[in-house]
């Protein structure tokens, strides 16, 4: 399909031509990290929302000497960019305390004193509650002060409740491609899901809505996956690399589901406009499908996965971990002791972003499918 090729070539590309042709017209963009940030706001102000990313990073040399060995890849790659100037079109970037790595890439950022000049720290709590989204409701109005003080914008309730209706669509969208996924015959790869996800989160909202649109058109009586394929629910934090995923899929699987951040978790839960878009943009991004770093929802993660593998036919788990992200470390356990309850086939990767081991990482998911296969072999017995 056309439209997945040309996503494929946006997705692998720090910034590609639409982010340039918008820069030259006078269009803003603002970097964020993690699916806390709300794009709603950063477009309610004018800007054009752009998920930080480590692709094209040539490695992380120059993140290495403000991060020890022992920090997550995703922020040395992400740091090493912002030193070699590859972050520069940005006008500036949101962080939030998504876990302590990440929270100190906002403080090497600064000391360092490159572009963009705004960087802006994004508190957002770590619980589910009235208190909770009442704080955070707070948080977002302080975000919105400091860009309309900083770049003489407004932000208006209309424009919220516009980039509300905007953003939504986007979700519906991106969950009406991600359900094509439960059919029998599947009409898209994990891999290419992937890179829809990496490409959009790089583009104005309203070519993204165009490009989902013509995606979602082309899956009509579309089929990449064989009856001999294994069917696939993974689990990840930061994942990029398409290739990664296209190793595990050339290998006998197809993911058709995910809790990864650049997959369902990004676009899970709508926005509820009922009455204030500050409330009703704080309450989704606090109650949608949580990652590793909210507390006490651990339970709901897990009961997604059940729910998940019931839905899509799932035949085997693949969780990963980026080496030195402890979040990921406590949820890998979670993911094994809830697939040991129901004896379920689960395989847990250990890995470093754009970290090479390809040839480690083929062996063990090889082994890993023959050994599902023979389960299901004997099972049909």
């Amino acid at each position: 399909m056309e439209i997945l090729k040309e996503l494929e070539t946006i997705a692998k590309q720090n910034v590609n031509t639409t982010l340039e042709s918008a820069r030259s017209n006078g269009k803003k963009i603002m970097g964020y990290f993690c699916s806390y940030v709300p794009e709603e706001v950063i477009h309610a102000a004018g800007f054009i929302p752009y998920r930080m990313r480590a692709v094209e990073s040539p490695g992380t040399s120059l993140g290495d000497t403000y991060f020890a060995p022992s920090i997550c890849s995703f922020v040395r790659h992400c740091f090493s960019k912002a030193l070699n100037g590859d972050f520069d079109f940005l006008d500036g970037v949101i962080f939030m305390n998504g876990c302590d790595h990440n929270r100190r890439m906002h403080d090497n950022w600064r000391y360092a004193k490159i572009k963009p000049e705004f960087l802006y720290m994004l508190p957002v709590p770590h619980v589910v509650s009235d208190a909770s989204t009442q704080k955070y409701m707070n948080e977002i109005k302080k975000l919105a002060r400091a860009m309309e003080t900083e770049f003489d914008v407004t932000i208006t309730a209309r424009a919220l409740e516009d980039a509300i209706i905007l953003y939504n669509k986007k979700r519906d969208l991106l969950t009406r491609i991600y359900e094509n996924r439960k059919k029998k015959e599947v009409p898209i790869k994990g891999s290419e899901f992937l890179s829809i996800m990496l490409a959009i989160t790089a583009l104005p909202i309203d070519i993204a809505i165009e490009k989902l649109e013509l995606v979602l058109k082309g899956l009509e009586g579309r089929v990449v996956s064989s009856d001999d394929d294994l069917r696939l629910f993974m689990a990840a934090v930061c994942t990029e690399e398409i290739e990664h995923m296209e190793l595990i899929e050339n290998s006998g699987g197809i993911v058709v589901a995910d809790k990864i951040c650049l997959g369902r978790s990004h676009f899970h839960t709508l926005v509820e406009l009922k009455d204030d878009p500050i409330r009703a943009i704080a309450k989704r991004y606090l109650t949608h499908l949580s990652c590793p770093r909210m507390m006490d929802d651990m339970r709901r993660r897990m009961a997604y996965m059940h729910d998940e593998i019931k839905e899509y036919n799932v035949d085997a788990i693949i969780v990963e971990k980026l080496e030195f992200c402890t979040l990921m470390a406590g949820e890998t356990f979670l993911y094994k002791n809830e697939a040991g309850k129901i004896d379920f086939p689960i395989l847990s990767l250990d890995r470093e972003l754009f970290g090479g081991g390809t040839g480690q990482i083929k062996t063990r998911v090889q082994a890993f499918f023959e050994q599902v296969r023979n389960i299901k072999e004997m099972s049909q017995n």
